[in-house]
C-alpha cells in the first residue's frame, strides 16, 4: 500500500470514529453553567453625612485594593460577602454585568450620573457615562427604584466605578453577573468561562419578558 493510501485510509478511520463529542482522542473544553445561586451581587452604600455629599468609588482593585482613600462617612457594605472579598477575586477572576437593579432612598440621587473608569498602570485612562434617569418608567410606579436589564458592564482589576452620594442618602445597586472568569478550573481541564442564559427577575413582568427573550 502506497503511503498517501494508508494515510487515506488512518484519516478515513478517525473520521468514521467521530461522534460529536471527540475526535482523534481530542474532546473540546466548553465553559460550564454559573451556578444560579451565585450570580447576584448587591451593594449597599450608606453616606453618614448630613449636610455634605460624598464620592465613592466601587470595585477598582488596582486602584485602592483595601478602600484606603474611602471617605471616613461612607459605607459600602456587599450583602454576600465584602468589598474587599470583590476586588481582591477581580485581581484574577474577573466578570461581566448584564442587568442592573439601583433602588434609592430619595429619588433625587438618580440626578448623580455614575461615572465608569477603566485605569490601566501604563497610563491608559478612559471613561464613560452612566445616566440612571434614562432607564425610568412609568409603568414601575417606584419613584426611588431602576431597573436596566440590559445594562452591560466588563469588570476587571482595572475597572471602578464612581458617582457621588447625597448627604443622608443610603443607595443599592443588584448587579446579575452573566459571565465569570474562573482560573482555577484550567487545572480540572475545564473552560476558564462559566455564564448563564438566564436573566435575574425584577417583579416587572414587561421587562422580565422581554430580557428573558433577549439574554
Amino acid at each position: 500500500m502506497s503511503y498517501l493510501k494508508k494515510l487515506k485510509k488512518e484519516h478515513e478511520a478517525n473520521f468514521h470514529s467521530f461522534s460529536g463529542d471527540e475526535f482523534m482522542g481530542y474532546s473540546p473544553v466548553s465553559g460550564e453553567e454559573l451556578d444560579p445561586n451565585d450570580r447576584t451581587m448587591t451593594i449597599t452604600v450608606a453616606n453618614a453625612n448630613t449636610t455634605t455629599a460624598k464620592t465613592v468609588r466601587l470595585f477598582g482593585a488596582v486602584k485602592d485594593l483595601t478602600d484606603a482613600t474611602k471617605d471616613s462617612d461612607i459605607t459600602i457594605t456587599v450583602s454576600e460577602s465584602s468589598h474587599l472579598q470583590v476586588k481582591t477575586e477581580l485581581l484574577q477572576n474577573p466578570f461581566r454585568i448584564k442587568g442592573l437593579k439601583y433602588s434609592v432612598g430619595n429619588a433625587g440621587q438618580f440626578s448623580n450620573t455614575i461615572s465608569i473608569f477603566n485605569e490601566s498602570s501604563t497610563g491608559g485612562l478612559s471613561k464613560r457615562i452612566f445616566q440612571a434617569l434614562n432607564y425610568r418608567s412609568a409603568q414601575n410606579n417606584l419613584s426611588g427604584q431602576i431597573d436596566a436589564p440590559d445594562w452591560e458592564l466588563l469588570v476587571s482589576a482595572k475597572t471602578y466605578i464612581e458617582l457621588s452620594v447625597n448627604k443622608s442618602e443610603t443607595i443599592t445597586f443588584t448587579f446579575t453577573i452573566s459571565e465569570k472568569a474562573e482560573l482555577g478550573n484550567i487545572l480540572k481541564g475545564r473552560g476558564v468561562k462559566t455564564s448563564t442564559h438566564r436573566s435575574a427577575p425584577t417583579g416587572l413582568p414587561q421587562i422580565d419578558m422581554v430580557s428573558r427573550r433577549n439574554y
